[in-house]
């Protein structure tokens, strides 16, 4: 990445010289107000594509025990002084063509077709270095080359304006029209008012970076995938660090209590790869904390949101209710599912209406997500224990053998569609406690779901040996 990111700063050096060593002897021959203010302009591009340079190569160094964010804000840096540079010509260029036209000064130039020429050479060069420098600057994220790219595409405008101001200078020496010679300083006007307004936009741009500005639009886009990740209760701050190419963004997560670690981790995991997909060059830090998934005024909006949906005649229920808070803002994300296969236009139309409802009623409620599903076609369950004893032998031969202190004393089989489930009915010693059960039933819902096909739920009713 280093090199090829060295090698388009390079490759603008090179171009920026042909160009500076051209204008300015080209500008003093013609003595062209307008080519000398390009000269000045290009010994400026010269200065501002070294230091993009020295940049490129300096940002590219990893981070250290001085730098732990690394360098990239010297790309920033870079950028702010070839904004300075950029107005500095500006000001010079304006008080030579204010005099000019105002003041006396001389505006008579000569060879204006040669000064022409050059321009024509100039915008060409520049064409290409700018496509070098964009292709470069979008691929690594580069504000430095970004802000060259700019620079130099500025330079093709302002070398434009200067080129049919020599042409109307060459019209006026040609067919006698005197006022024609003032087209040189005001198309010399003409560039450094446009060169003004690109130097305040990258002075913004810089500046913002400088001051640790979050890219706008970056925050919300961070939190609409956070609220996609189903185990977050909270998201109490996202706070985010240009650097360079690199975006620093911290979060700080609300996660339920009872979460074991490897549950968190796979929280934390999950969030770093779906901001990591919608800000590709990001180091990612995501810190986590203990909270109730369900306050008071949390209960009280998943109730009115099912009340809501209760009321809707397409709507069967809904689930996956997650509410999320930040700076003092709910944010609701939830599943409704839908009895018919509707249109987009149509649950668009749905979602709208019930994200006004819910929001009329709770005015903490800024943002509703839904997300519809259609409910699976009620099929006729029947049961079907007598019509596959073999199944029944397969399923009670498992269950004794997972333990032997337990009796399977009774096993239902129904069918719904594709689908099998079982009914069991096992007794166990007396002292068997709530969490040796839970372990007990998970490994025979395990291993029959494992070696029984077609068998997709296991229902286990315990009850103390000897029992009827």
């Amino acid at each position: 990445m280093g090199n090829e990111k060295q090698k388009a700063a390079l490759s603008s050096i090179f171009a920026a010289t042909f160009l500076t060593i051209l204008k300015v002897v080209v500008g003093v021959l013609t003595g062209s107000l307008g080519i000398i203010s390009e000269a000045l302009h290009s010994i400026l591009d010269l200065l501002a594509t070294v230091i993009t340079f020295l940049a490129v190569r300096f940002s590219d160094k990893p981070a250290d025990a001085q730098h732990h964010y690394g360098h990239g804000k010297m790309e920033s840096f870079s950028a702010l002084i070839e904004t300075v540079l950029l107005l500095v010509t500006c000001a010079w260029i304006i008080y030579e063509a204010v005099q000019k036209l105002f003041f006396g000064k001389s505006a008579e130039m000569t060879g204006a077709l040669w000064g022409a020429l050059v321009m024509v050479i100039s915008i060409g060069v520049n064409a290409t270095r700018v496509g070098v420098l964009k292709r470069a600057a979008k691929k690594y994220g580069s504000q430095a080359l970004e802000a060259d790219a700019l620079h130099f595409s500025s330079d093709v405008w302002s070398s434009a304006v200067v080129t049919v101001g020599l042409i109307c200078v060459w019209l006026g020496e040609t067919f006698h029209i005197p006022a024609f010679k003032y087209a040189d300083p005001i198309a010399a006007l003409g560039v450094a008012l446009l060169v003004i307004k690109v130097s305040i936009k990258l002075g913004k741009e810089t500046i913002d970076v400088l001051l640790d500005t979050a890219p706008k639009g970056m925050k919300e886009a961070i939190e609409k995938e956070i609220c996609t990740v189903s185990d977050v209760v909270q998201i109490e701050s996202i706070r985010i660090r240009p650097s360079g190419a690199v975006k620093y963004i911290e979060l700080n997560i609300g996660v339920e209590p009872v979460q074991d670690h490897t549950s968190v981790y796979k929280v934390v995991s999950e969030i770093k790869e779906k901001v990591s997909a919608i800000i590709p060059n990001s180091d990612i830090t995501v810190s986590t904390f203990p909270v109730e998934s369900l306050s008071a005024e949390d209960v009280n909006i998943n109730r009115t949101l099912e009340k809501i949906v209760r009321q809707m005649p397409n709507c069967l229920n809904v689930h996956n209710v997650h509410i999320y808070e930040l700076d003092g803002k709910k944010e609701i994300s939830a599943h409704i599912e839908l009895k018919e296969n509707l249109t987009l236009g149509a649950t668009h139309e749905l979602s709208h209406k019930i994200s006004s409802i819910i929001k009329s009623e709770i005015d903490t409620i800024e943002n509703v997500n839904l997300f519809f599903e259609r409910a699976e076609r009620e099929l006729p369950t029947e049961e079907i224990t007598e019509a596959e004893p073999e199944m029944v032998s397969s399923i009670k031969a498992i269950v004794d053998g997972i333990s032997g202190d337990m009796d399977c004393h009774e096993i239902r089989l129904y069918k719904n569609g594709d689908k099998v489930s079982t009914f069991l009915h096992c007794g166990v010693r007396e002292e068997f406690t709530v969490d040796k059960l839970e372990i007990l039933s998970d490994n025979i819902k395990r291993k029959l779901k494992s070696d029984v096909k077609k068998l997709e739920n296991v229902h286990i009713h315990f009850e103390p040996l000897g029992d009827d």
